[in-house]
């Protein structure tokens, strides 16, 4: 239940993102133990366009299961409920440096494509060097870090919440978008995050 809050809590407390339509702990017939269910903005449906700031929010809300695992039980209690989860980031952060010109740094100068949407597998032609690689390897590395550093304290901030939905999973294994809402602004005494946020530096 932890894995699941987890993701559900980091897409509440993460500005412009999608909806958290639902989270639930009931296993799918593919094997998975649950699923959060987050849902697109009608113009990011229709643009089909990502922000890098999306997509490094994108990044933290798919860690957030594992390292909501790793708050709740230590690091040596996680489990692998989450390796689909380290391959999707790979994938991102992956296509943010190599694709779409996000790395921390310009490589080569300026924003570069350094492969095709395809990827860059064997029947694939090679653009980057094998020196090119590794730095985008790095940059690959430094971009989740980054996004999994954001998500650590972000739910250990706020581990209050991430304990109330996991208990409420528990009870009830599936909540809806406006139980989540309520439990959320519950957390921040009625205030948005933001708002809570501003407050609480003033």
């Amino acid at each position: 239940a932890y894995h699941e809050a987890g993701h559900a809590v980091m897409g509440l407390l993460t500005p412009d993102y999608d909806l958290v339509t639902k989270v639930t702990v009931i296993p799918r017939t593919n094997g998975a133990g649950g699923f959060t269910l987050f849902t697109p903005s009608e113009e990011r449906l229709e643009s089909g366009m990502y922000s890098k700031r999306y997509l490094e929010a994108q990044l933290s809300v798919a860690l957030g299961g594992r390292v909501a695992e790793e708050i709740a039980f230590g690091e040596d209690e996680v489990t692998t409920g989450a390796s689909g989860d380290l391959q999707q980031v790979r994938q991102i952060a992956r296509r943010m440096v190599a694709q779409w010109g996000f790395a921390f740094e310009n490589l080569g100068g300026g924003p570069v494509a350094w492969e095709t949407p395809e990827g860059n597998g064997m029947m694939q032609p090679k653009v980057a060097s094998a020196k090119m690689e590794q730095d985008i390897d790095e940059q690959v590395k430094r971009i989740v870090e980054r996004a999994f550093d954001k998500c650590m304290a972000t739910l250990t901030e706020n581990k209050a919440l991430l304990d109330a939905v996991t208990a409420r999973l528990i009870e009830k294994e599936t909540i809806d978008y406006d139980e989540l809402l309520a439990m959320r602004d519950a957390h921040f005494g009625g205030k948005s995050p933001a708002e809570f946020s501003t407050s609480a530096m003033q």
